[in-house]
């Protein structure tokens, strides 16, 4: 099967994100100062220790799909496949394996991370769509990897919105920026 397959449809985000959580100088009394620290110690913790912790294994997932469309790249879209079933889908696993074994006490920061970890499933998702469009020449599982990426981009979006409230509510100062890196659109190949 050649590259030419893979010009019909697909961009696959992969999220990372580059903001940083800290107290606050100022911490507003609250009737419950401990039930707050705790939320502020864990939304800190999740944000800036534990996600780095484990990003290793989906940025060499991300690494493995943007090879296929480097400029120095010769290999057929089987030899992709193959490189997506055994390193980026193992990968993407490893990384979903970690995410899902994080626990915090705090109910709004388990929810925090459950809106993460759907938008990371919907990522890993669509990896195996674009194995399956592939290994069975099927254009309509680049259709089911699209839906996935869209079910992701919404999950992180409430994942951003959750993040600002619940840092707004506590106290808590955002460092930077949410960002998202975009993998090679396979629709904008034309390699054999």
């Amino acid at each position: 099967m050649k590259k030419k397959f893979m010009t019909f449809f697909l961009a696959l985000s992969m999220v990372l994100l580059l903001v940083g959580c800290g107290k606050k100088e100022e911490e507003t009394a609250s009737t419950d100062d401990s039930a707050t620290a705790s939320v502020q110690e864990e939304v800190v913790k999740f944000v800036n220790t534990d996600l780095p912790a484990i990003a290793g294994d989906r940025d060499s997932a991300v690494n493995v799909y943007n090879q296929y469309f480097t400029q120095e790249s010769d290999q057929d879209s089987e030899a992709w496949r193959s490189k997506l079933e055994t390193e980026a889908l193992a990968s993407y696993n490893s990384y979903l394996d970690k995410l899902n074994a994080l626990s915090y006490e705090n109910a709004e920061v388990n929810n925090l991370k459950d809106l993460y970890v759907k938008s990371s499933e919907g990522q890993r998702d669509a990896i195996q769509h674009v194995i399956n469009a592939i290994t069975e020449v099927n254009t309509d599982e680049l259709d089911a990897a699209q839906q996935c990426i869209t079910d992701s981009e919404t999950y992180l979006k409430m994942y951003q919105d959750e993040l600002t409230r619940i840092c707004n509510s506590y106290g808590i100062e955002m460092i930077g920026e949410f960002s998202t890196s975009t993998l090679t659109d396979a629709s904008s190949t034309d390699a054999e």
